[in-house]
């Protein structure tokens, strides 16, 4: 007869299932109200013991931190909180061992240890519940972050773009591979599962482009390689495209070819050449030329660059739309790798699987949620977290920690800390002012150095980015092509690579006059030649007066042995030092030693006599 099973007894092992409220409230009871200690205990909820500790002085009646005193003070640990914070928002965060660390450093100097020891983990994980420190890491600057989206909100009410979101895009690109990342799959528990996937591969680009409403234009590839194969569109949905690349990337010609013949069609359909469209990218060089700028402006296409760096909090393809896209890619090879066993993925099947995915991820909720969380559609600054914008005080200010303190305080305490920095900044360029006119005597002329005008964060199709750009190109004048063509070809051009040249494979223009020489004597560790081209012997006599004694060679008193001429197939002199009188002496020209080994001891003629 089976033994019936006894059901397990669930045991509530929740500890101090008290607030501090109700100990603070039961202890007030207790001294201001004069409730016994045992029916207050009973009326809020408390331990006895735990209240009575604090009435009768045991424990500090302030103290109401569960499991006893910290070791820190909650002051001390509030400073260490801000320091943390201020840390991990400049993206110089501390892991939890150094916490520790810190954190026994602190308490050791302090007092409150006997030795300088980490902190233990239950005093993190304490630390860590009490405070709930979380750590988050972005970069941009808040100027350029407000500039941008002021020069946005000036072109939408201009051209009327705040109510027509059918009109405003985003365009960007990814890179695809055929060594996708495997997902999680189930296997036994003895043995460690293994995936296969394809080999690496060469890079495929995918442009992808959606506009605000919902819509998406379809996928365009770049693949590597000279000539164009139709086999690499096998699969591909209506209306995709490919195109050829050196690299596998985009440069200006592809970008110029994907707006003139892809883009635009798509994004005129249904309306007349006269509205106004808006693109939004990244500035990268292969996408801003003048004639395409120029181009774009005859087709009322206004081209607008987001601010650098800032692709992953306001481009609205980076935010919400290419994370779906490539888990559903690493899906969709996965699965074909299943149905397809023995065979890898190459580039001919990539557009089919690339294809699949980006219809799944190109949803109207998606790229509505895209547009929105970046503040696109509907226009709004407020929706990028000021915290993102913190670590780029990291790399402008001398006090950076100080700054973020003061941006977290409030608007006084920032403009304080504005004001110390100005009132020190002018003392120190009035330093520097005054110390260049004391070296210089006004002798010294400041040029200003022309520099290429920043499409970052405004629209390069405006008047003023065109004015700005053709006042650079008439500085530029008789060191770089004036033409707008010549420009673009330049930018566009494919850079050459550079051939290393053999070494002294030209030995006029190897050899180095006056160079130092090596120490070649037996305790020192390398033992090379000093090159030295002998045209003439008399080009030496204005040089050896400049040179010290003691490093002129020893026998012959002069840096170019007289005898040279007698041996017109030598263009080199060897030196070495000699190990008891640390003096130099020409090789095989001032001794019959030709060559000094390493680790090997070398006298000089006058110390070997």
């Amino acid at each position: 007869m089976r033994k019936k099973q006894v059901k397990p007894i669930k045991i509530d092992r929740r500890y101090c299932r008290y607030s501090s409220e109700s100990l603070l409230k039961a202890y007030e009871a207790v001294k201001d109200k004069k409730l016994p200690v045992k029916r207050a205990s009973r009326l809020f909820g408390v331990p006895l013991t735990t209240l009575r500790d604090r009435v009768d002085g045991r424990v500090d009646a302030n103290n109401f931190v569960h499991g006893g005193i910290t070791t820190l003070s909650k002051e001390e640990e509030e400073v260490l909180v801000e320091h943390l914070e201020a840390m991990s928002l400049l993206g110089y965060g501390y892991t939890n061992t150094k916490l520790q660390q810190i954190a026994g450093e602190l308490a050791f100097d302090m007092g409150k240890k006997e030795k300088n020891k980490p902190m233990s983990n239950n005093w993190l994980y304490g630390f860590l519940n009490r405070w709930k420190t979380r750590l988050r890491a972005r970069y941009c600057t808040p100027e350029s972050v407000a500039h941008y989206y002021k020069n946005l909100k000036d072109i939408l009410v201009k051209y009327d773009l705040l109510d027509k979101p059918q009109h405003i895009y985003n365009l960007d690109e990814t890179g695809l591979k055929p060594d996708h990342r495997p997902p999680n799959i189930i296997s036994s528990l003895d043995c460690k599962p293994q995936a296969v996937t394809s080999p690496r591969s060469t890079t495929t680009t995918l442009i992808g482009c959606v506009n605000a409403i919902g819509n998406t234009v379809p996928p365009f590839f770049v693949f590597k390689g000279k000539r164009f194969n139709s086999d690499l569109m096998n699969g591909a949905t209506f209306g995709a495209r490919g195109e050829m690349s050196d690299s596998g990337w985009s440069n200006g010609e592809l970008f110029s070819t994907y707006l003139k013949e892809h883009f635009l069609p798509y994004a005129r359909s249904g309306t007349d050449d006269s509205q106004v469209i808006l693109l939004l990218f990244d500035g990268h060089s292969s996408h801003v030329s003048p004639s395409l700028i120029k181009w774009a402006r005859s087709r009322n296409l206004i081209l607008f660059c987001l601010p650098a760096h800032s692709s992953h909090f306001l481009q609205p393809l980076d935010v919400s739309l290419f994370g779906p896209f490539k888990t559903f890619y690493y899906s969709e090879c996965s699965s074909f790798m299943q149905k397809n066993i023995g065979q890898v993925i190459t580039r001919y099947d990539m557009c089919q699987i690339a294809c699949k995915a980006y219809l799944k991820a190109m949803t109207p909720i998606n790229i509505q949620a895209g547009f929105r969380k970046t503040g696109i559609y509907p226009l709004s600054k407020d929706v990028v977290p000021m915290e993102k914008l913190f670590p780029a005080e990291g790399f402008r200010e001398e006090e950076p920690v100080k700054k973020v303190k003061a941006l977290r305080q409030g608007k006084e305490a920032v403009e304080d800390f504005l004001q110390k920095k100005t009132e020190s900044t002018s003392t120190k360029t009035i330093e520097n002012v005054n110390n260049l006119c004391q070296k210089c005597n006004g002798s010294v002329e400041v040029k200003k150095k022309m520099k290429k005008p920043k499409p970052s964060g405004r629209a390069i199709t405006e008047d003023s980015y065109l004015k700005e750009l053709e006042e650079y190109q008439e500085g530029l004048k008789g060191t770089q092509p004036s033409s707008h063509t010549d420009l673009e070809d330049k930018e566009n051009e494919t850079p050459k690579k550079k051939h290393k040249s053999k070494k002294n494979a030209n030995p006029k223009k190897s050899l180095k006059f006056g160079s130092p020489k090596p120490l070649t004597s037996g305790t020192c560790k390398t033992n090379q030649a000093i090159p030295v081209h002998l045209d003439d012997e008399n080009s030496y006599s204005d040089f050896d007066e400049q040179i010290a004694d003691e490093d002129l060679c020893c026998v012959c008193k002069k840096w170019s042995p007289p005898n040279h001429n007698d041996h017109p197939d030598l263009k080199i002199i060897t030196w070495a030092y000699c190990d008891n009188c640390s003096h130099c002496v020409h090789l095989k020209f001032c001794t019959p030693v030709r060559v000094v080994r390493r680790l090997s001891t070398f006298l000089c003629p006058c110390c070997d006599a």
